[in-house]
């Protein structure tokens, strides 16, 4: 994966918002079935991020623990 960082601020962001908006507008009148359609639409998970997991799963350092 790579993230261009430039874009964070800009395209990200509004699409990001434009994401929740929609979201926010579908449970907030009531439409169930449609924002659950919508949200597992793209809460799916394939195999390459199931890979994608299991690398950072394990470059994964424990946590710090402070006395």
């Amino acid at each position: 994966m790579k993230v261009d960082r430039s874009k964070l601020k800009t395209t990200a962001f509004k699409s990001l918002s434009d994401f929740l908006g929609k979201l926010h507008t579908l449970k907030s009148l009531g439409d169930f079935d449609s924002a659950k359609v919508f949200f597992d639409h793209y809460s799916e998970v394939d195999e390459e991020m199931l890979k994608v997991r299991e690398i950072v799963i394990a470059n994964k350092k424990p946590r710090r623990l402070e006395l």
